[in-house]
């Protein structure tokens, strides 16, 4: 099938159960996550796979993760705290900084610290009765490694984020103070903390070569999935219907709905086009007002449906909908808003596959200019549609899950 097929990115989940090759028997394997959708995402696909294989699995992650979790047909197991939207109350001084700032100050309290302490304390406690062979964590949740040190278990990693390694900084003495916590050593170039085994998702056109990944980096295919809000379901006649003009599609993810300041200029912008806007909102549609004739509103509407059928995708370059979009073939005008947004659209403007705007400065204007150049010119479609060929040739969850029966 190819990348550019709508409805079957999520086939993994079919898998057929096979035995266990490369170990002696079924192991018992930990997934771990942060408590964010888009932190979870990226190893569902490994963990599906993993049980397909025979394989008993766990996924200790957020309590606000469990439906998630359960619709992939996995077990859950709460760990650390409930939501990332909880815990960025508890962060000191968040809620006045803004940009790079608050982005670091998140990632140093939250993520290096307050995750991190709880996770390593629930993985003990769970070895106590459920004793994993393997701990297998996506690249931001910083606490497992650490218990799998303490429990003498190996663990490896898989990519969720951008990476950003000049961040890790930032968490040094969080970590040690962690590490020490546990009756380990101090790491104080935290080595410890890739593991094994290092999965990137990204591409080789989204990486860059100032900051190759750990050595060796294995690569495993971005696997678009619409669990976040619900299972794809059938395709929506008004999506499938024959329309005229292109389609540009609408999303600032699961997180910003709320923002109008950012929404309303994109529409605005996309108002004096002759194009059909499809906006997939995360939130009741009346939250935000009245919109144009050609912009349709919706609370939800699976990725892997709408992206094949856009020909542009306006979105706030976060991992997922980065790496969807591209996977669809599809060019993007991306708007970071925090996180690892900035580095994300960096990547996709450096591989010829986006054009992006200031979240500060954003006007109707500059979404009018910037969509009508994607949608002319046809080499930003093209070098997309090559960087879709790049990551339907990257191994997927089955190839990783079996590098991981051979390590454990």
């Amino acid at each position: 099938m190819s990348s550019f097929d709508s409805v079957a990115w999520c086939a993994v989940a079919t898998v057929r159960a096979v035995a266990p090759r490369g170990h002696d028997g079924p192991m018992r394997i930990l997934f771990t996550s942060s408590p964010g959708a888009g932190h979870l995402l990226p190893i569902l696909p490994v963990a599906i796979v993993a049980q397909a294989r025979g394989h008993d699995v766990l996924v200790g992650c957020g309590e606000a993760l469990a439906s998630m979790v359960g619709r992939a047909g996995l077990r859950h197991i709460p760990m650390g705290p409930r939501s990332l939207a909880d815990l960025r109350a508890t962060v000191i001084a968040l809620a006045d900084a803004d940009g790079e700032n608050r982005a670091n100050r998140m990632y140093r309290e939250a993520f290096g610290r307050i995750i991190a302490a709880a996770i390593a304390d629930d993985v003990v406690a769970l070895a106590a009765t459920w004793k994993p062979d393997i701990v297998v964590h996506e690249d931001l949740e910083l606490g497992s490694w650490i218990a799998a040190e303490e429990l003498g278990l190996a663990h490896v990693t898989i990519q969720a984020t951008a990476w950003r390694p000049w961040l890790r900084r930032l968490i040094v003495s969080h970590q040690n103070a962690i590490r020490m916590e546990h009756s380990l050593e101090p790491d104080p170039e935290l080595v410890g903390l890739d593991g094994l085994r290092w999965f990137t998702t990204r591409p080789l056109s989204m990486r860059d070569p100032r900051y190759p990944p750990p050595d060796p980096p294995r690569e495993l295919r971005p696997e678009p999935d619409d669990r976040v809000g619900g299972d794809a379901g059938p395709l929506p006649s008004w999506l499938d219907a024959t329309i005229d003009r292109p389609r540009v599609a609408v999303t600032l993810g699961t997180m910003n709905a709320n923002r109008t300041d950012l929404l309303r200029p994109i529409l605005d912008g996309l108002a004096a086009l002759d194009v059909e806007v499809v906006v997939a909102l995360g939130a009741d549609p009346s939250t935000l007002g009245q919109v144009a004739a050609n912009v349709r509103v919706e609370r939800y509407v699976a990725m892997s449906l709408l992206l094949p059928r856009s020909a542009v995708v306006v979105h706030h370059a976060g991992s997922g909908t980065t790496l969807a979009a591209l996977a669809a073939g599809v060019p993007s005008l991306v708007v970071p808003i925090g996180a690892d947004q900035p580095e994300n659209a960096a990547a996709a403007v450096g591989a010829g596959a986006a054009l992006t705007l200031d979240a500060s400065n954003l006007t109707a204007d500059a979404v009018t200019t910037n969509v009508n150049r994607l949608l002319e010119v046809q080499a930003f479609t093209d070098r997309t549609r090559s960087i879709a060929a790049e990551i339907a040739a990257m191994p997927g969850a089955e190839a990783v899950v079996a590098e991981i029966e051979q390590l454990a």
